[in-house]
C-alpha cells in the first residue's frame, strides 16, 4: 500500500514538472510580454531591411518578447527601452508609426544607421515618456522639429554627427531634465539660443564643428563648458574662444574711423596730385609759377 502511494505521489510530480516545462515552452516563457507589445515589434522588424532583420533572429513570435535583443519591458510588459543601434539599418524613416506607438518607451537608441537623408520625424513628440533619445551617426538631415520641446523628461539628446542644417531650436530650453546635448557635426547655423542657458541641469554639451555665429551667451552657467564645446564655429566670439566678439559701440566707432579716413586719404590724394609734380618736374614748376605770375600781374594792374 505504501509503494502504491509512493508510486501516485512520485508520478504526480514528474507530471507537475513536465507539465510545467511543457507550458514554458509553449508560452515562450512569456510571463509578462504583452500581446500588443510583441505586435508592434515584429511589425517593426518586417519594416525593416533584409541585412536590420537579420540581427533580430530572436524576435521570433511565441516566444518572450520582453527578453528580445534590445528590448527592454517594464514588470506591465510594456516595452520601455529599445535599442536598435548599429543594426545596419538602411532605408527612409518609414519605421516611425511603429516606433510612436510604444508610448512607454523610456529609452530610444537609433544611432550608426544610415536613415538616408530622412527628416527627424515631428512625431517624437508622441512619446512623452522618453528620457534617452540617440539618433547620432544615422544620416538625418534637414531642421531639428520644435515639437522636440514636448519631451519634457529627457535627460540625453544626441543628435551629432548628422546632416541637420537650420537654426537650433530655442524650444529645447524647455526640456528642464536635460543634462547632455549633443548636436556636434552638423551644418545648424544662426546665434546659440539664450533659452539654453536656463537649463540648469546641464552639465554636457557639444555644439563643435557646426555653421554658429555670434556672441556665446554670458550666463554663469555656460562658463562650465570648455573650448571644445564650441571648436569649428569660426563665426563664435566670447568666452571661452579667444575671437573677441565686437558690440554696436565699436561697430558704429569702426564705421566712424572708415569714414573720417576715408576723407583724408582722399584730401592727401588730391594735394599729392597737385604738389608732386612741382616738386620733381621743373619744366611743371617754372610754367605753374609762370601762370602764378600772370594771374598776380592782372589782378594787380
Amino acid at each position: 500500500m505504501r509503494i502504491q502511494q509512493f508510486s501516485w505521489l512520485y508520478f504526480l510530480l514528474l507530471f507537475s514538472i513536465f507539465f510545467g516545462i511543457h507550458v514554458a515552452f509553449v508560452s515562450g516563457e512569456c510571463r509578462i510580454c504583452r500581446h500588443d507589445q510583441m505586435f508592434l515589434l515584429l511589425k517593426l522588424k518586417n519594416n525593416l531591411n533584409v541585412a536590420a532583420a537579420k540581427n533580430l533572429v530572436s524576435w521570433y513570435p511565441n516566444t518572450d518578447s520582453c527578453s528580445w535583443r534590445g528590448v527592454t519591458c517594464d514588470a506591465n510588459g510594456h516595452v520601455i527601452a529599445l535599442d536598435l543601434s548599429s543594426h545596419s539599418i538602411s532605408k527612409g524613416f518609414n519605421i516611425s508609426t511603429t516606433i510612436f506607438s510604444l508610448q512607454h518607451l523610456q529609452i530610444l537608441n537609433l544611432a550608426n544607421n544610415n536613415f538616408y537623408s530622412s527628416e527627424i520625424p515631428s512625431g517624437f513628440h508622441k512619446l512623452g515618456n522618453l528620457t534617452y533619445l540617440n539618433l547620432s551617426n544615422s544620416g538625418f538631415s534637414g531642421q531639428i522639429p520644435k515639437a522636440m520641446a514636448n519631451l519634457t523628461q529627457l535627460v540625453f539628446l544626441d543628435f551629432s554627427h548628422n546632416n541637420l542644417s537650420g537654426k537650433i531650436p530655442s524650444s529645447i530650453g524647455q526640456l528642464r531634465q536635460l543634462k547632455l546635448l549633443d548636436l556636434s557635426m552638423n551644418k545648424l547655423n544662426g546665434e546659440i539660443p539664450t533659452e539654453i542657458t536656463t537649463l540648469s541641469f546641464l552639465h554636457t554639451m557639444n555644439l563643435s564643428f557646426n555653421q554658429l555665429v555670434g556672441r556665446i551667451p554670458e550666463n554663469a552657467g555656460f562658463r562650465k563648458f570648455s573650448n571644445d564645446s564650441y571648436l569649428g564655429n569660426s563665426g563664435l566670439c566670447g568666452f571661452p574662444l579667444t575671437a573677441v566678439c565686437k558690440d554696436a559701440t565699436n561697430l558704429a566707432y569702426e564705421d566712424d574711423k572708415w569714414e573720417y579716413l576715408a576723407v583724408e586719404i582722399g584730401f592727401v590724394t588730391g594735394l599729392g596730385i597737385v604738389y608732386w609734380p612741382l616738386l620733381f618736374n621743373r619744366r611743371w614748376r617754372k610754367k605753374y609759377f609762370q601762370h602764378i605770375d600772370g594771374i598776380l600781374s592782372r589782378v594787380l594792374n
